[in-house]
């Protein structure tokens, strides 16, 4: 029985997988899926190296030159100047900084609580599913951005509190999509299978049952990068982010809106909106590629193109 049953387990295991190479590989054969993971390497890549990238690194910290203000772009200023003579190139790289810890932070912090609840959920079933569940519908009886408002409003305002708000409303999504998708694998034959020959619960659990159900929550916090990244901007316009100076796009926004400069002189608006575009859309195309890899159909479906 174990000669039977225990290859077919390592079957189910090796076509439900790819491994990162062979991931890298489609992707990269997907073009709007490169274009995002080249933004992405673009802003990273920026963001490390914003010290030496930025013309005016002293303005892109905060530092005013009242006697450039509100310059249109140019050579010397690409971008134009904002109300206080900085360079907006320069403050837009030291931003990605923020913009990249913030969408980063948030995913990690919210992903591995989700997946754990909803492993737990799924898996043990009893009265921790009931438990687990149901603090979890109501976590997302809440619009995450509203939840994130109300728990950043509550911390005080700042880069930190953001990142803890948003996490907060971010991990019951991993948990519903975990929970969901772990019921469906432990109904497979080949976890039945594992079990029927002795395998230990929990070894069934971490080497069959859970790789097997990440893919779903994976791909949503390959997005979910971008959506951090957008209403931790929208916080910040709201007068929660960190304090000015701070390079952080969200902030800038709030500056040039109540200094009424965001409409009267488009550059301001123009390129941080831009920025922020391109960013929260490179997550997406590398989300949408990362889909089509994971999923077992469309990963053939691919391959056979």
């Amino acid at each position: 029985m174990a000669t039977v049953t225990l290859p077919g387990v390592r079957m189910r295991r090796a076509g439900a997988f790819v491994s990162i190479r062979n991931m890298f590989r489609l992707i990269l054969r997907d073009r709007l899926a490169t274009v995002g993971l080249g933004l992405i390497v673009l802003f990273v890549v920026v963001a490390v190296f914003a010290p030496f990238l930025a013309p005016y690194p002293e303005e892109g910290v905060g530092q005013s030159n009242v006697a450039n203000r509100l310059q249109p772009p140019s050579l010397a200023h690409p971008f134009g100047t904002d109300d206080f003579g900085r360079d907006l190139l320069s403050r837009v790289i030291f931003g990605a900084q923020i913009a990249l810890t913030v969408g980063v932070l948030t995913v990690a912090l919210a992903f591995p609580i989700g997946v754990i609840l909803g492993v737990i959920a799924g898996y043990y079933r009893g009265r921790t599913e009931e438990a687990t569940m149901r603090v979890t519908d109501m976590f997302l009886a809440f619009p995450p951005i509203l939840l994130a408002f109300v728990i950043a409003a509550s911390l005080g305002r700042g880069t930190f509190a953001i990142i803890i708000a948003i996490a907060v409303s971010f991990w019951p999504w991993y948990t519903r999509l975990v929970y969901i998708e772990v019921l469906k694998v432990r109904q497979q034959p080949y976890v039945e299978a594992a079990a029927a020959v002795g395998l230990p619960g929990r070894r069934i659990l971490f080497r069959h049952v859970l790789p097997n159900a990440l893919a779903p929550a994976a791909v949503q916090a390959s997005m979910d990068v971008g959506s951090a990244v957008l209403i931790a901007a929208a916080l910040s316009w709201l007068g929660l982010g960190p304090p000015p100076p701070t390079p952080d796009w969200g902030v800038m926004f709030n500056n040039a809106y109540l200094s009424g400069s965001l409409i009267t002189y488009w550059w301001i608006g123009l390129f941080l909106g831009l920025s922020l575009f391109l960013l929260v859309l490179a997550f997406n195309l590398v989300g949408d590629g990362l889909r089509d890899v994971l999923d077992p159909k469309l990963r053939r479906r691919r391959i056979l193109l």
